[in-house]
């Protein structure tokens, strides 16, 4: 069921429920009021029947000939003129009258039917005790037809509202079906746009943006689609950039390990030494990749395997620059280490972070000229430990600075590949400095120089 068809039965039982408990509550308030109205009307009655009946036995002493003045009743009518003392109270319609002694026996009935009969014995709503000088002599009770008049008079009045309230109902039920449907395909359209989208993103169309503009919280769930989008396209983009860079890494030393054993299976070629060794440096340069691939994907897994120990940063730079002592000093590079006061231990891996320097080493000494100058610098701040690795080289373009931790990603394109490495060496450096919980970074000036720098965090007790 769709959340439009949902909304217009929750709108239609809104509007049936509200009509109903309407014409219930009606019902109840009129029939309350008229109640209230006919009680009060009969009780007003009796009391004025109660003072006037107390009056005429205070004047007479008894109740002898009090039956023609009950009688009377029927004649009176009383609108306009004054009313004498003894002149019973103009009634509202056909009444009768009912007089009993202190003993409950009737004395006087304006009906002349029930008179000798005891007023205890009938069921009669409106009765009062009539008293003079603190003594009970009598009680006075109404019976009146005007309470039928009104019992019908309500019953139609209540017929009407009945029927008043139904259509009313009715009406709000159809406005309510109308809001239902305005509300429900204002609600309903951005789901129905947002599940469009959704298939046309799952077949592979990236291109498509989810327009929303309600300034509520569909608006919110179509600005998270659309960055949702745009990180799956960004990823499917680097899938298969990943794909196919992989793929030619991979064909570059299996076409030369290829050509060489068909060769040598032709007798083209001997199986020299020479040739031995170079399949063997391929070979190695295959087992890299792939071991550099795999790194990389547990870095990002978070599986990537740590032998955390108390390490001497100091200690790991001086090693790792002197195994490439030789390598400048050939060149007539200078190499320089520069400590700024005493460093504390760090919890590291000591070899991952050889590995580390390394890479960032033999990058600088590759595009650093003859003659240049390298900086390996260390220092705490704060918390961290942080090391920077600063060559005179050509430096990196500035639209290049985003791009050199990805992977397979070369600053410089005119190189083939196979003076280039893999092309996955920083990236993998990125990954085990983001495994310590560090950060890295570059900066460089063109024609100038460039500065890698890397932090980890030293130990609590430090």
């Amino acid at each position: 069921m769709t959340i439009r068809r949902k909304l217009l039965i929750a709108f239609l039982f809104i509007a049936v429920l509200s009509s109903v408990v309407t014409t219930v509550l009606l019902s109840f308030t009129t029939r309350s009021l008229f109640d209230w109205y006919v009680q009060s009307n009969t009780e007003a009655r009796a009391t004025q029947w109660q003072r006037l009946l107390a009056a005429y036995y205070t004047e007479r002493g008894s109740w002898d000939g009090v039956g023609a003045l009950i009688r009377s009743t029927q004649f009176v009518r009383g609108r306009g003129g004054p009313r004498h003392l003894m002149m019973p109270p103009a009634t509202a319609g056909p009444e009768r009258i009912i007089l009993a002694d202190q003993t409950g026996r009737i004395i006087a009935d304006s009906s002349g039917t029930d008179i000798g009969l005891f007023l205890t014995d009938m069921t009669i709503p409106s009765r009062l005790p009539i008293t003079v000088n603190g003594e009970v002599v009598g009680s006075v009770a109404i019976v009146t037809g005007f309470q039928k008049g009104l019992m019908t008079l309500e019953a139609a009045f209540l017929r009407r509202m009945t029927t008043t309230s139904i259509i009313g109902g009715a009406i709000i039920a159809l406005i309510g079906i109308g809001l239902a449907f305005i509300f429900s395909r204002h609600l309903s359209q951005p789901l129905s746009k947002l599940a469009i989208a959704a298939r046309q993103m799952a077949s592979g169309n990236f291109d498509v943006k989810l327009e929303v503009s309600t300034g509520d919280e569909m608006e919110e769930v179509a600005h998270a689609f659309n960055f949702m989008k745009d990180s799956l396209k960004a990823n499917e983009e680097a899938r298969h950039k990943l794909v196919a860079d992989v793929a030619h890494e991979l064909r570059t030393p299996l076409s030369v390990l290829r050509g060489n054993l068909e060769s040598m299976q032709e007798g083209i070629t001997e199986p020299t030494q020479e040739t031995i060794v170079s399949l063997h440096d391929e070979v190695l340069r295959l087992s890299r990749i792939v071991q550099d691939l795999l790194n990389l994907g547990q870095m990002e897994s978070g599986g990537f395997p740590l032998n955390l120990e108390l390490t001497n940063i100091v200690e790991v730079i001086t090693r790792v620059t002197s195994v490439f002592a030789a390598e400048t000093d050939a060149r007539g590079i200078r190499l320089e280490t520069n400590i700024q006061g005493t460093l504390p231990h760090t919890q590291a891996d000591p070899d991952r972070i050889v590995q580390v320097l390394v890479n960032l080493l033999a990058n600088a000494v590759h595009h650093t000229p003859d003659g240049g100058e390298i900086s390996v610098s260390a220092s705490r701040i704060d918390d961290n430990i942080v090391v920077s690795v600063t060559d005179s080289g050509p430096g990196i373009a500035k639209e290049d600075l985003p791009h050199v931790f990805d992977r397979f990603y070369r600053t410089d394109r005119a190189r083939d590949r196979a003076a280039g490495g893999t092309g996955l060496g920083l990236a993998i450096v990125k990954g085990i400095i983001t495994a310590h919980k560090g950060s890295i970074r570059v900066e460089s000036e063109p024609g100038v120089s460039t500065t890698f720098t890397f932090s980890l965090p030293v130990l609590p007790s430090d």
